[in-house]
């Protein structure tokens, strides 16, 4: 979900864990089917396929605790939660987070060093709280940004606690987002984003996650590392130098063109591609591309399919699909080879449905589904994504 940012934050302070430093997290990662039956009526159901996944992160939250699931992206870099009191919320299962009930919760003020506010939406209450406005394509976050004792567990069953993670407590929430899900976690490029505040205390900000196909057994989690132990190493890994971007926040590289089998559809027919005009992100996932993009794209998938398509618009089909092969060429001579297993999701009545989807925007978004059965390492100090192709369901 990359944002629009009304409001800019500079961390000048962050977390240190109470934990020994350097020691790294091994974390579940947990998968949740995403379709129009189960979502909020406030959804922008445009903005994913018919049936599609999210990923959740468990942290606990306060003191007494509470666990508050959260969808994983790297397209933002904010972790919010709804929060009580609620003038405007999406249903939610579990109860919203009260944070009057909590000993360690700290409002932050507009003259904290958390709260370095400048662009155009920055504002401050007549109590003199920090506030947020925070935009994405299909939704929006708004509330009071606070400090609280926050701490995740281990897939070893080890608990680590983060004193003062800055978050926000969302009073007023709209988005893509399911009854089970109580917010969102950013783990992108900014200060602000959980992997850079925790960063320093488990070993550096950067972490790895391998993330499962579609039709996974539910009852199977993907995992999630940050820190040390989270880097991708080994044979088949490749390796890509990020582009740095004005947002500070995203994942970016640039995409030169796709290949179906050994056919090249070139980014633009008419221009060089701009630099970083390919997003990574979990939080969204169908990939989306320029709507001239993906029209030859689509063409060239019907030409290599001889069976006719179900669905024209999303390119579904009731038949298995062999061994189309497809790659990203990203700028550098970096390619990324897919296969079915990242291209078409199975769906519940059997048939196989393009992971990608045509938008209005010269930028493209490579969605969580493209990453399936990759371990992909993000390391924001030095700027590198690696990909190593992985099975995800035994990677745990």
């Amino acid at each position: 979900m990359t944002p629009t940012i009304f409001l800019l934050l500079t961390l000048l302070s962050i977390a240190e864990s109470t934990a020994g430093k350097g020691g790294g997290l091994k974390l579940e990662l947990i998968r949740r089917r995403l379709s129009p039956g189960n979502v909020s009526p406030m959804t922008a159901k445009s903005q994913i396929l018919p049936e599609t996944s999210e990923f959740i992160v468990k942290i606990v939250v306060g003191t007494p605790p509470t666990e508050v699931h959260a969808i994983l992206d790297t397209g933002s870099d904010l972790f919010w939660a709804q929060f009580r009191p609620c003038a405007k919320c999406y249903q939610q299962t579990n109860p919203i987070y009260d944070p009057s009930k909590s000993s360690t919760f700290r409002t932050l003020s507009c003259k904290s060093p958390q709260c370095h506010l400048r662009g155009s939406g920055a504002a401050c209450s007549g109590t003199d709280t920090c506030k947020y406005n925070y935009g994405y394509g299909s939704g929006s976050t708004q509330g009071e940004l606070a400090s609280e004792k926050m701490a995740v567990t281990s897939r070893s069953g080890a608990t680590t606690p983060f004193p003062g993670v800055v978050f926000g407590c969302g009073h007023n929430n709209s988005g893509t987002f399911n009854a089970n899900e109580m917010g969102l976690i950013g783990f992108g490029r900014g200060a602000i984003s959980f992997v850079s505040q925790i960063g320093p205390s488990v070993g550096g900000r950067k972490f790895s996650l391998c993330l499962m196909p579609y039709n996974t057994d539910p009852r199977i989690s993907s995992s999630l590392s940050i820190g040390s132990g989270s880097e991708v190493k080994g044979p088949g890994v490749i390796t890509a130098q990020l582009v740095r971007t004005s947002d500070q926040t995203s994942y970016s590289l640039t995409l030169t063109g796709i290949s179906v089998r050994k056919t090249l559809v070139p980014y633009s027919t008419s221009r060089p591609p701009a630099k970083g005009n390919a997003v990574l992100d979990t939080g969204t996932p169908p990939t989306l591309l320029p709507k001239e993009l993906y029209g030859r794209l689509a063409a060239e998938v019907r030409r290599h399919i001889p069976s006719k398509p179900i669905d024209d618009d999303t390119l579904c089909y009731k038949d298995n699909l062999g061994d189309l092969v497809m790659t990203l060429h990203f700028d550098g001579g970096v390619d990324l080879r897919l296969s079915t297993v990242q291209t078409f999701n199975k769906m519940p009545d059997g048939s196989f449905c393009f992971t990608a989807m045509g938008v209005d925007d010269k930028d493209a978004l490579i969605g969580n589904s493209m990453m399936a059965n990759f371990l992909v390492g993000y390391d924001i100090d030095n700027m590198t994504v690696s990909f190593k192709p992985t099975d995800c369901t035994t990677a745990g």
